[in-house]
């Protein structure tokens, strides 16, 4: 470990105390929050001062958040926006553009709900949904790009698929897309914090805070280009996202410039400490161009390694692939054993996991350590023996 993921990884475990009586593998879906001072600071300024105090306190944490994304994501922070969640982030694109009729949305066929669902919402104006199959856990990235027709509209995927970890080659897709004229959107829930993201060809994004950035549960982030921005039409309009008259009664319909004009009323103040504090951890380490594989990926790489290797040995059957190309830091596993009853037995042990697809789903991340797999391990050595 290199002395600044070494130094983040230590200021992470003395802030999670349930480290004393477990561990999380979950990452992939609700990770634990370190706890936080400044969270605490901004309560007792609420509770014992006037308001004025902490948006002066917060004022600045928007703009920090913009530029810290952005850096991690390759892209300029006026395509940052600030949202609740994923889902947010893809209802902004599916509502905002002007469909018509015979268009196409290009999938996979094995999507999280929160980049189907706001798709198939758009049927009803004409819109045809196109998914391809996922086969064994991998997606075939040259049978995705030779599915893109003339009526192809937009391409919607995940940059890491959530029931198998399969990763997708986003500078291919993108120049795939960028040639033929198709919008690229992706998914990042499940590599922002845990492997590089370069979105310089791609169109919009979106992302929860709460999974590998280790940020507030209801708080996530929105990139969309500066090339598509004017072709998306915001569906909630509200005070934040228009510029500013000289008070509430000068009425000026002009929104503000890049993503935030879909930040459209007040804010999460403490979810906002919360994602600063996530991205402040996380953008020294994941800024694309700096290193190909950030020594916190191989880190979360070698975890994985570690657990797929003692976990086969309990009979637990791999699913997920560790093709350098495609891999990421979710590790799937078949087995005999009931894969809800095997969380439910960690659980009860301390331990965080999770069960996708009929799998049982480990996703460690760079701050977990030998003695953390070790109680994996010897946890589910116990659950299998019962």
């Amino acid at each position: 470990m290199d002395q600044t993921l070494e130094r983040i990884a230590s200021d992470i475990r003395s802030r999670l105390p349930r480290l004393e009586r477990g561990a999380s593998f979950n990452h992939a879906g609700i990770a634990p929050q370190p706890k936080s001072d400044a969270v605490e600071a901004a309560e007792r300024i609420r509770a014992e001062r006037p308001y004025t105090e902490l948006f002066a306190h917060i004022s600045g944490l928007p703009r920090r958040i913009r530029e810290g994304w952005a850096k991690m994501l390759n892209v300029q922070p006026v395509e940052i926006g600030i949202t609740h969640h994923t889902a947010e982030g893809v209802n902004v694109i599916a509502q905002g553009l002007d469909w018509r009729a015979g268009d196409r949305i290009l999938t996979i066929d094995v999507e999280y709900p929160s980049n189907v669902y706001p798709w198939w919402n758009v049927r009803d104006r004409g819109v045809e949904v196109v998914t391809i199959g996922e086969h064994a856990g991998r997606v075939d990235l040259d049978e995705l790009i030779d599915a893109i027709d003339e009526r192809t509209r937009l391409v919607a995927v995940s940059h890491v698929q959530f029931a198998s970890g399969c990763t997708i080659d986003l500078l291919k897709l993108g120049a795939a897309c960028r040639a033929r004229g198709v919008i690229l959107f992706v998914d990042v829930a499940q590599s922002l914090g845990a492997l590089p993201v370069d979105l310089s060809l791609a169109d919009a994004a979106a992302w929860p805070t709460w999974k590998w950035q280790m940020g507030p549960i209801g708080m996530g982030g929105l990139y969309v280009s500066q090339g598509l921005i004017d072709q998306i039409r915001p569906a909630f309009v509200g005070t934040d996202g228009m510029i500013r008259g000289k008070d509430y009664l000068d009425y000026r319909f002009e929104f503000r410039p890049g993503a935030a004009r879909f930040e459209y009323s007040s804010a999460n103040v403490l979810g906002l400490i919360g994602v600063d504090e996530a991205v402040g951890r996380l953008a020294p380490l994941f800024e694309p161009g700096v290193e190909p594989s950030p020594a916190a990926t191989r880190r979360i790489f070698a975890n994985a390694d570690q657990i797929i290797e003692r976990v086969k040995r309990l009979g637990f059957e791999p699913f997920s692939t560790t093709d350098a190309n495609q891999r990421s830091g979710i590790v799937m596993f078949d087995s005999r054993h009931d894969p809800e009853a095997v969380v439910k037995g960690l659980e009860a042990r301390g331990i965080d996991a999770a069960c996708r697809g009929g799998r049982l789903r480990l996703a460690p991340h760079f701050y977990n350590n030998d003695d953390d797999v070790d109680g994996l391990i010897e946890a589910l050595g116990e659950i299998i023996q019962d």
